[in-house]
């Protein structure tokens, strides 16, 4: 039996409660608190971040002048910011894809500049150790940026993006 606030797929929205938007707020609903700037990333866009459950991971980007493979760890709880090591790092990039898998992050494809370098390379990112492993290219979908990715709790799916001909209809499983 389907219950009326349920979709016949088994998918449903739990009901949200203003006294639990509340809790979790502190008390306080619908305001802003000023994030740390102490020890964060430079300045960037087209870059991307992940929730690992506890922290925001930043990753790559452009800063107006060259792309970034760079990036770093807020944690909300407290504030602050740790870099992110670069030893084994993806080469600089962005308009790339970032999914959490779990116990790390997996980035993918993106552009390193403005005039026709697309990837179809990437990089599995493990917080714990703060370690690169580089992900594989054997079989891996052609280069291309501006695409999107999802995580499936077991592999990270592709789909879209550009090329230098245009946008795409392709796309990739990657299994880590």
């Amino acid at each position: 039996m389907v219950r009326t606030d349920q979709l016949a797929s088994g998918y449903y929205l739990p009901q949200i409660t203003s006294s639990a938007v509340e809790a979790a707020a502190g008390g306080r609903v619908d305001n802003w608190t000023e994030t740390s700037t102490t020890g964060a990333p430079d300045a960037r866009a087209y870059h991307t971040a992940v929730w690992t459950g506890s922290e925001m991971i930043v990753w790559g980007g452009y800063d107006g002048t060259s792309s970034l493979n760079s990036g770093g760890r807020y944690d909300p709880a407290t504030n602050n910011w740790m870099s992110a090591s670069v030893i084994n790092a993806p080469v600089a990039r962005f308009g790339h894809t970032a999914v959490w898998a779990g116990n790390e992050m997996i980035i993918w494809g993106g552009t390193d500049n403005f005039n026709g370098t697309y990837f179809n390379t990437g990089g599995r990112y493990n917080p714990s150790t703060d370690s690169w492993i580089v992900t594989t290219t054997t079989g891996a979908p052609d280069p291309r940026y501006q695409h999107t990715a999802v995580w499936t709790d077991s592999k990270m799916i592709v789909w879209g993006g550009r090329d230098a001909s245009g946008e795409l209809k392709t796309g990739g499983r990657y299994f880590p």
